[in-house]
């Protein structure tokens, strides 16, 4: 497995990566996106965030339907996905030893901030036939202290498109 680790130049929030994932082979297709989230925040993580300026203006090409709904609290919870840089290694380890014959290349790199209002949590975008989440957490013999997911979209692996 190829790993790239971007190092954020400040860290100005502990949760700061991000994480993506090339599969080999996933579901009958080949070199799938996989996109790697921490989940199960809590309350008390999300009201830490609160105040600390870290959701922006939303990006202009943003659809104005997307934004009548958008909130704070959501593009909070983008940041409580990203993983701080202790646990963005434990993440790279962890991987490559259990999943790395299946890794083409993972990248973990710092998340832009400030997160753009009306941008919304990975693990909110609805499951189809062929999009959903991989429950890494829920593996036998899981060993991370935290708990991940990682979503894929079928439609988007070449040969798809």
């Amino acid at each position: 497995m190829e790993t790239e680790f971007i190092k954020a130049e400040s860290e100005i929030c502990p949760r700061i990566y991000i994480a993506s994932a090339i599969l080999k082979n996933f579901r009958g297709h080949q070199q799938v996106d996989a996109h790697i989230f921490r989940h199960g925040a809590s309350a008390v993580e999300m009201a830490a965030l609160r105040g600390k300026n870290l959701v922006g203006p939303p990006d202009p090409a943003m659809p104005a339907e997307i934004l009548a709904g958008a909130t704070e609290d959501a593009a909070l919870a983008c940041i409580l996905e990203a993983f701080t840089r202790e646990e963005a290694e434990q993440l790279a380890a962890y991987l490559g030893a259990r999943y790395g014959e299946q890794i083409e290349k993972l990248t973990i790199c710092p998340l832009q901030l400030p997160v753009p209002l009306g941008l919304g949590p990975i693990g909110a975008i609805p499951q189809t036939a062929k999009a959903g989440f991989i429950n890494f957490d829920t593996a036998r013999d899981y060993a991370l202290p935290f708990a991940i997911k990682a979503y894929y979209d079928l439609e988007q692996a070449p040969g798809n498109m």
